[in-house]
């Protein structure tokens, strides 16, 4: 066992040794620019479009094509802001969970603040999801597009994409997007009926740098990164082989082992989740684990989660204190808040998120480690 515990993999997970090497090998035999016409270049195309191939059978999205993007923030923003500019014609009003990954929330608020769009703000019940009847509630006659995370990035609730993915088949002038980051190669989730779904490869053992968005085929978007035409004109910029080809495989392995990732995973939080509702007097448990066992979100109630945080990294045990994505700068989780509705379970949540790697071992060390902390700082 490693000295090092490390259970922050809903923010970044360790690259998978056969993806690194993978990552190398293309470095080295393939240097051509897919843009180019050359042997060199057309080799790499090849290979991009294997790249496509293997990400959509992967995922059984045969109606869907695949946009290469940097990874999701940016696939987010393809996804909301381009479809909005490419529909203005269509309607002005967006809805949005409350809860939604920052690059998604903050992309509304600026269609909203400089677009003169309209958007409306889907609320979470003490489970941690959306409701139908709401979102039923919340359509408009010129509403065309809706974007709900297929799992929540910091408390892991699991909202039901298919249900609301039928229901909005009702209204065909309304374009359905997910989130899928942490759903990928965890979860099983129907996106069929999906217009577009985001991933990235940094949080399934790739490498940080590269993702992409899924869209049906027939869906138009407008380009937020202008230049040479790539990628159909959606999204300019030189293609990294290297990183495309292993984000391809990083989206494969990830779907094929997640059943096995499932039942390891579900053995440490059922038994964190056990531990710690020992501990009612200190810990507020908000994630449901039989749902979702990658994501333990539990908020103290009468210590300050940073503190601790801190103290469990000096013992080289790593957790999170709120999402990574928002952790400079944010001092209260919007997600635990609009959860809980409550200030001080907001400002000290705390998320353990487990991987292939994690142990029963490793996990004892952090429970021992945790009690020992808490019990020796004052309240």
């Amino acid at each position: 066992m490693s000295s090092k515990i490390y259970f922050d993999n809903a923010a970044t997970t360790f690259v998978d040794k056969d993806i690194l090497a993978s990552f190398n090998k293309a470095i080295e035999l393939y240097p051509g620019n897919p843009s180019s016409i050359h042997k060199y270049g057309q080799e790499s195309s090849r290979i991009i479009e294997k790249a496509r191939k293997l990400i959509i059978s992967s995922l059984n999205l045969p109606e869907h094509e695949v946009v290469f993007t940097s990874g999701a923030t940016e696939a987010n923003n393809l996804a909301i802001k381009g479809y909005a500019l490419a529909h203005r014609s269509r309607g002005k009003h967006i809805i949005v969970s409350e809860v939604e990954h920052p690059s998604i929330l903050e992309t509304a608020r600026e269609l909203e603040r400089d677009f003169g769009y309209r958007v409306s703000y889907l609320h979470i019940g003490s489970d941690g999801k959306v409701n139908i009847d709401e979102l039923k509630s919340l359509i408009e006659k010129d509403t065309f597009l809706v974007s709900i995370m297929a799992v929540n990035n910091e408390i892991g609730s699991v909202n039901d994409i298919a249900g609301i993915a039928k229901f909005l088949k009702e209204y065909p002038t309304i374009a359905f997007h997910v989130d899928g980051v942490q759903a990928l190669g965890k979860l099983d989730v129907n996106y069929k009926d999906v217009d577009m779904i985001t991933f990235t490869g940094h949080k399934v053992h790739g490498l940080v740098g590269c993702g992409c968005l899924v869209k049906k085929k027939g869906i138009a978007l407008e380009a937020i990164i202008n230049g040479g035409g790539h990628e159909n004109n959606l999204r300019s910029g030189t293609y990294s082989l290297p990183l495309i080809s292993t984000f391809s495989l990083a989206v494969s392995k990830a779907i094929k082992h997640q059943k096995e990732l499932y039942e390891k995973v579900s053995v440490l939080s059922s038994k964190l989740v056990e531990e710690f509702s020992k501990l009612e007097d200190l810990v507020s448990i908000n994630s449901n684990v039989k749902e979702n066992p990658f994501i333990v979100n539990f908020s103290l109630k009468t210590h300050k989660a940073s503190v601790v945080v801190e103290a469990l990294s000096n013992r080289d045990i790593y957790v999170s204190s709120i999402s990574a994505c928002h952790s400079n700068g944010e001092p209260i989780s919007y997600v635990v808040k609009a959860l809980t509705n409550d200030d001080v379970l907001a400002h000290n949540t705390i998320r353990v998120s487990f991987d292939i790697q994690n142990t029963v071992e490793e996990l004892n060390t952090f429970i021992d480690a945790f009690k020992e902390i808490v019990g020796g700082l004052k309240q």
